[in-house]
């Protein structure tokens, strides 16, 4: 991996990280915030890297996302979202690695299970930690629930929607550009 390729992915995962801490803080409805639209495609990202690099390489740029995201999270979110966030992605995004790389070695045929499935199990791990982390005591449990089911449906519903572009640049793009393992 070049060094342009991991700054440039590092850069979208701090800024994707940013964008959702911030974006976490106003919903649209009872149980929906707009953080959770732009949080999937982290996973999405982390995905697409994973098919083509090494799992200690994938890591490497989630693990530094999750540091270069932390302080200015600190500054756009509330201090309870952005250490929900951190411990969260950290968890989750590395969980998802691991995940896709294990379902990678055991079905290597089935590339949409690898990436949607990892994504989609992730990320109910990434919300149930983010919610009780950081609106458990700070609104009523079933408020909690309710973002908690609603969040997690949209993550779930990005997860396989997300696989037309998982397939157009984690397979197609390095067949077309000759990058064949």
């Amino acid at each position: 991996m070049s060094l342009a390729v991991m700054s440039i992915s590092t850069l979208v995962f701090t800024f994707l990280i940013i964008t959702s801490n911030y974006l976490v803080q106003f919903p649209i409805n009872d149980f929906l915030t707009y953080g959770a639209i732009t949080y999937p495609f982290t996973f999405l990202l982390s995905d697409i890297l994973a098919e083509r690099y090494n799992k200690t390489k994938v890591l490497k740029i989630v693990r530094i996302g999750i540091l270069l995201a932390f302080i200015p999270s600190l500054f756009l979110a509330e201090f309870r979202i952005a250490i929900a966030s951190v411990i969260a992605f950290f968890f989750s995004q590395q969980m998802d690695v691991y995940i896709f790389y294990w379902i990678k070695s055991k079905l290597p045929k089935i590339w949409w299970l690898r990436s949607a499935g990892s994504t989609a199990f992730s990320q109910l791990i990434d919300t149930m930690i983010f919610f009780h982390i950081a609106f458990l005591f700070v609104m009523p449990w079933s408020n909690v629930l309710m973002l908690i089911i609603g969040d997690y449906a949209i993550k779930f519903f990005f997860a396989f929607s997300n696989t037309p572009l998982f397939y157009l640049f984690g397979i197609r793009m390095q067949k077309f550009l000759g990058i064949v393992r």
